[in-house]
């Protein structure tokens, strides 16, 4: 949401604001083939839920799922890297002074120490507070730029560029940006009983980040104006070039949206990498198996997982996100996996510090890599072959045919693929 602006900057509102209606339809299919998807194995398999994870290796094989867990373990480390990225940018405009890397390890220096050393309720109760002044950021934001920007915002209108290459850039970060398909099996869990319900969960809780990407990124181009449409720069530095009256809106948002997001990803990262570790090397079976053993227990304690991560009953609502208030990281684990996870842990908090201070346009080459690779496979390829593949092994116990059935999955297909390649 935070890079949206820097890829929309080009073709203008109007242009960008149909290319991310347009990707919001794309984005919602694909995520209601994963939740018709979830249903059927969870009624195959007498589960009480199932992980995006699970359900390639289920469908596409062990020696597929161990690739698929490795790509996503590379998804969630780029997205890392672009938030130290982002933080220590801002971090670096308040304190001139700082040294970069100092700038660029502040912010996940405190969050580690507060994660691995406190309480989760401290970590629980930061995030909530970073939540509220992302969304009264954003609310700021929007008040302002109606009433200090309004004729820049109507002068930005008139700037509208309909060419491929204008638009095509805005729609990787568009997807990423809207795209909630590894929670969406938990969704399944606590939406309902039925598909059907999970339909409308899916849709109406998709409607919401989707209005507010589009105030967002109206917003911010009427702000920064067409005239830097020509200049190629840094989303964040395009961030904070903006109007002065609404920097401290922007600033605000930038920062608790980034913290946010760093948070929920050094939480789960360091547990994914050494789950991932074990399915490479160690075999599948016993990651399904302690999978199997998390679904039977899921019914009793209300817990929930997604991806490889073990969620409590509570959570609290993010931007095509769940933040949960409770993650186990360490259940049923050896003293190998212990020490493991002991090297793992400051390893994946420190390498992204090091990658975003020595390298520069960290932020958008890492939303490049996830929201073209990593995200254009995961969840635009793999969702229609995945459910194509369950539907022609299991004729007895076929899915519905979504939008056209094998039409829309060969086109959801073709999408992703144009996509990936055109990028």
């Amino acid at each position: 949401m935070l890079g949206l602006p820097a890829a929309t900057i080009k073709s203008g509102p109007l242009p960008s604001t149909l290319a991310i209606i347009l990707s919001w339809i794309y984005v919602i299919s694909s995520t209601l083939i994963v939740a018709e998807l979830s249903f059927a194995v969870m009624e195959e398999d007498n589960l009480a839920e199932v992980s995006f994870t699970a359900l390639a290796t289920k469908t596409l094989g062990s020696h597929f799922g161990s690739f698929v867990a490795l790509v996503y373990v590379s998804f969630i480390f780029s997205l890392l890297v672009a938030c130290v990225s982002g933080i220590g940018s801002i971090i670096s405009q308040l304190i001139p002074w700082l040294n970069p890397v100092i700038a660029h390890a502040l912010f996940p220096f405190v969050a580690g120490a507060m994660i691995c050393l406190l309480p989760f309720k401290v970590t629980d109760i930061s995030n909530r507070l970073l939540c509220f002044i992302m969304l009264f950021s954003i609310t700021s934001l929007v008040a302002i730029g109606l009433s200090v920007g309004r004729s820049s915002l109507v002068g930005s209108f008139l700037h509208a560029s309909w060419s491929v290459t204008s638009i095509l850039p805005a729609i990787p970060v568009t997807v990423l940006t809207l795209g909630f398909h590894v929670i969406t099996p938990f969704i399944c869990k606590i939406a309902g009983n039925t598909v059907h319900e999970a339909r409308k969960a899916i849709l109406i809780g998709g409607f919401v980040p989707l209005v507010m990407v589009l105030s967002w990124n109206l917003i911010v181009l009427g702000l920064v104006g067409p005239n830097h449409a020509l200049i190629h720069k840094d989303p964040i530095s395009l961030l904070l070039s903006v109007n002065p009256s609404a920097l401290t809106a922007v600033q605000g948002f930038a920062f608790s949206a980034l913290a946010t997001s760093f948070i929920a990803y050094a939480i789960s990262f360091p547990k994914q990498v050494i789950d991932t570790i074990d399915m490479i090397f160690l075999g599948s079976n016993r990651i399904q198996e302690a999978n199997s053993q998390s679904h039977r227990g899921s019914v009793e304690n209300g817990g929930g997982k997604v991806g490889f991560v073990t969620y409590s009953q509570m959570c609290n609502g993010d931007v095509g996100r769940i933040s949960y208030s409770d993650i186990s990281l360490d259940a049923k684990q050896g003293p190998g996996s212990s020490l493991l996870q002991s090297i793992v842990v400051p390893l994946a908090l420190g390498s992204p510090v090091l990658v975003a201070s020595f390298f520069h346009s960290t932020f958008s080459a890492a939303l490049d890599f996830a929201g073209i690779y990593a995200n254009c496979f995961l969840f635009g390829i793999l969702p229609p072959v995945m459910a194509y593949i369950y539907k022609t092994s299991r004729k007895h116990r076929p899915l519905s045919n979504l939008f056209g059935g094998d039409i829309t999955l060969l086109a959801l297909v073709c999408i992703a693929t144009v996509l990936g390649i055109w990028h």
